[in-house]
């Protein structure tokens, strides 16, 4: 993790010099690990810690690396803080492992009714509940599709967001369900959100994505979330 950590670290010094060639400084880089894993946490902290033998008189000349740890997956339902839509995000990776996954997604729905209606707000939370849907792979489409029906009837913006989740389905073929309609749907889902974040990908970015493996896909929808540039998500 310290590795491909730093190597975002670089690739963000890289893209802000060529973006600003004028410029004689970089910005600072805030290395966060979000976390939503079953198993515990282990992974070393700081660079130096990967490094042995290191004797003190090689330590100045080693980059001395570490990150800020978001652990969800330690923490109680009602200990995950911040703001709804937030919420919602910490919570839908905390529920990807769920064996109640019917409860949860009704749970992220109940968060929904509270965040404001507006477009960017329905794109994310779109994206969010492929994902969820996606990844606990125990709630199929239809269901989803039902207990959206059933959370949001009569809420016209809501009707309209339901319309677009449900039109979209169908194109998206979930209903094969097998590895190849998932990795399909994962695929799609994350494009979207691309889009939506960066603008619309190229050719090779479109066919990397589609020959990706589920869980690569679901490794990058993770980064995108938070991600400031395709070379974030990507790398």
């Amino acid at each position: 993790m310290l590795l491909q950590l730093l190597r975002y670290v670089v690739a963000s010094g890289e893209l802000y010099r060529d973006q600003h060639p004028e410029a004689k400084r970089l910005p600072p880089v805030f290395p966060l690990v979000l976390y939503h894993g079953q198993e515990h946490w282990r992974a070393p902290a700081h660079f130096h810690d990967l490094i042995e033998p290191l004797p003190d008189t090689l330590k100045p000349f080693v980059p001395q690396f570490g990150y800020a740890l978001h652990d969800i997956s330690a923490k109680r339902n009602a200990e995950v803080k911040g703001a709804v839509l937030s919420r919602l995000v910490q919570l839908a990776l905390r529920y990807i492992y769920s064996n109640q996954p019917s409860v949860r997604f009704l749970e992220l729905l109940q968060l929904i009714a509270k965040v404001s209606r507006d477009e960017t707000a329905m794109a994310i939370l779109e994206s969010l509940l492929r994902y969820f849907v996606q990844g606990t792979g125990r709630l199929d489409e239809q269901q989803a599709r039902t207990l959206l029906e059933q959370t949001f009837s009569g809420e016209p913006l809501m009707e309209t967001f339901i319309d677009r989740y449900i039109d979209q389905g169908k194109q998206l073929g979930i209903q094969l369900g097998e590895q190849r309609g998932e990795q399909h749907g994962r695929a799609t889902t994350l494009l979207h959100l691309i889009e939506r974040k960066f603008g619309p990908p190229s050719e090779p970015i479109r066919e990397r994505i589609n020959q990706a493996d589920p869980d690569t896909l679901l490794r990058w929808f993770d980064r995108a979330i938070d991600a400031r540039s395709l070379d974030e998500v990507l790398h």
